[in-house]
Order: structure tokens, then C-alpha cells, then sequence
């Protein structure tokens, strides 16, 4: 299994939002996009990576794709390095 950033994108004026993120997950072979993967500022300053999520019906959100810990953290560990080391759009 590998895992590669395949888009970045600053987001300048939406709120916490900071940026967006896809990555291309390769699976003995098979290829899966999951896109929208947040960057987001915490109320102290610092960046947080969140999973694509959606709103459930009953108000609170959810993960739309649920991936194995080490997967999701090598995952935001990349995306938060390239966004700090990258003059992205």
C-alpha cells in the first residue's frame, strides 16, 4: 500500500478552513482518489487534518472515508508538511 498527494489547494477567506487535499491510494494495484481531505486552523493557531466528512441527517458529521490509523496519520503528517514547505496556490 502507498499513498500519494495528488492535489493542494490553499483556501484564503473561509473561515477555519485553511486548505484542501487529495490523495491517490494505491492497494496491490488498485487506485482510489479520496478527495477533500481539510486543513484546518484550531481556535489556537495550530493545523489540523480532517478526513473528507459529511453532515448526518441527525446534525453531527462523519467520516466519509474510514482509513486504517497509520494510513490516516502518514497521510496528514504529508499533507501538513507539503502545505508548510510548498508556496501553493
Amino acid at each position: 500500500m502507498s499513498f500519494t498527494l495528488i492535489n493542494l489547494e490553499r483556501a484564503r477567506g473561509r473561515g477555519r478552513l485553511f486548505g484542501l487535499a487529495d490523495a491517490e491510494i494505491l492497494i496491490e494495484g488498485i487506485s482510489l482518489t479520496v478527495q477533500g481531505i481539510r486543513v484546518i486552523y484550531e481556535p489556537d493557531g495550530s493545523l489540523l487534518v480532517q478526513p473528507p466528512r459529511f453532515r448526518h441527517p441527525d446534525g453531527h458529521w462523519l467520516e466519509a472515508v474510514v482509513l486504517p490509523p497509520e494510513l490516516a496519520a502518514a497521510i496528514a503528517a504529508e499533507v501538513l508538511q507539503r502545505f508548510r514547505d510548498s508556496p501553493i496556490r
